[in-house]
């Protein structure tokens, strides 16, 4: 049985954090770079923050530009342009409770700073790269410091992009779906979280990776990717072999229904300890979204196989979730966004079969600035435990 002894007293601390930062949040003036250089508000482009809404799919596909090949309000030089203010932001994640059954309760009033900068070049340039330091990874001086993604993009025109990119292996998706950057749960999608057979470098699919895409728009309803990639953590990308093809149909103005797949081999040659011998991989997947103004559904569905550690056999794993948003506004403004995922995921060549619960509930101080209580639950099986974990988090970006 599961213990949720101490549980009662979180409430009256979100309370308290409710009400002080209701307080100061009315003062509060700082927006996000795309925001503040547009004049425009954060619901323009997500549902509800950091989720994208549609405005925002086709923001994020035209390199950070309201339009395709907009040049910037400043301009330079014929190939030269930008806007009128720099594009960057930064946001700062506290979980001032953290508390797993299974392990020690956690205060980490401080536990990510990110610094982003996004924009156009020029007509034809993008770039986006993130810095970012976490307390998960640490030094004498503190925080350590990393780039999870970094990527510059070349736009011909909406059918015709070229991206190179240090990031996952799906960071040039607009889609909700796959993503890791824009989601709204503290846990990522178990279709994300897995490394299922371990051909991948043993590591989940949102890991970075070094990765040369193509992507676009032949027409407006159909989305299209095609990635050259190494294994996931690879920083160099050496013997990369992992070849990604994703398509996305727009059913109507809300509706997407897409689909996914990935074919790999991590290359002994590399040096890695899980791939001592080549081991190939392949994930499959089909994904559905329905973006449409208060509610966000997303489900996806996905079969991997990968060769075992001594690239004798073959071991298969299916996974899927299911993910529910409502946001209740006043006027445009997101106030509160309860959320609800179920995910399900299989380990060990199918034989350990393994369900997630996440419920989560965010209420928006400003547009920038939300607080979230998550409660997730995890049935067990085999090797993985039941566990359970409530989490208070706040995120600030300006």
């Amino acid at each position: 049985m599961k213990n949720y002894v101490g549980y009662g007293r979180l409430a009256t601390l979100w309370l308290f954090v409710t009400i002080v930062n209701s307080y100061f949040s009315s003062t509060a003036s700082a927006i996000p770079a795309f925001a503040r250089d547009k004049q425009m508000s954060c619901s323009t482009c997500h549902t509800a923050w950091p989720a994208l809404n549609t405005f925002g799919h086709k923001f994020k596909e035209n390199g950070y530009r309201f339009a395709p090949l907009l040049e910037g309000e400043q301009k330079i030089s014929d190939d030269l342009s930008w806007g009128k203010n720099f594009p960057i932001s930064t946001l700062i994640n506290g979980r001032p409770y953290d508390k797993k059954s299974s392990g020690n309760a956690k205060t980490r009033a401080i536990r990510e700073v990110e610094l982003m900068v996004a924009g156009p070049l020029s007509k034809h340039l993008s770039a986006f790269f993130e810095i970012e330091a976490e307390d998960e990874d640490t030094n004498a001086r503190g925080f350590d410091i990393g780039v999870p993604a970094a990527a510059l993009t070349y736009t011909e025109n909406t059918a015709v992009n070229i991206q190179l990119s240090w990031a996952d292996l799906l960071w040039f998706d607009p889609y909700n779906t796959y993503t890791s950057a824009h989601r709204m749960t503290r846990g990522h999608k178990a279709i994300l979280e897995q490394s299922f057979g371990g051909a991948d470098n043993d590591k989940p699919l949102r890991t970075s990776r070094q990765n040369v895409t193509l992507f676009g728009r032949p027409i407006n309803e159909l989305f299209y990717g095609i990635s050259f990639s190494g294994v996931a953590d690879q920083s160099e990308g050496e013997e990369a072999d992992t070849i990604t093809t994703r398509l996305a149909y727009q059913l109507n103005q809300t509706m997407m229904i897409g689909g996914l797949a990935i074919n790999g081999t991590c290359s002994s040659k590399i040096g890695l300890a899980s791939c001592a011998v080549d081991r190939d991989y392949t994930r499959y997947a089909i994904d559905y979204e329905l973006n449409d103004k208060n509610i966000l559904l997303t489900a996806v569905y996905m079969q991997a196989k990968d060769s075992n550690s001594t690239g004798t056999a073959d071991v298969e794993n299916d996974a899927y979730y299911v993910e529910a948003l409502y946001t209740f506004r006043n006027g445009v403004r997101a106030i509160w966004a309860p959320l609800l995922r179920y995910d399900a995921y299989e380990n060990e060549n199918g034989s350990e079969s393994i369900s997630e619960l996440t419920f989560s509930v965010n209420y928006y101080f400003s547009e920038n600035f939300r607080g979230m209580v998550e409660f997730w639950d995890r049935n067990g099986e085999g090797t993985t435990t039941d566990d359970d974990r409530l989490t208070i988090q706040v995120d600030a970006a300006f």
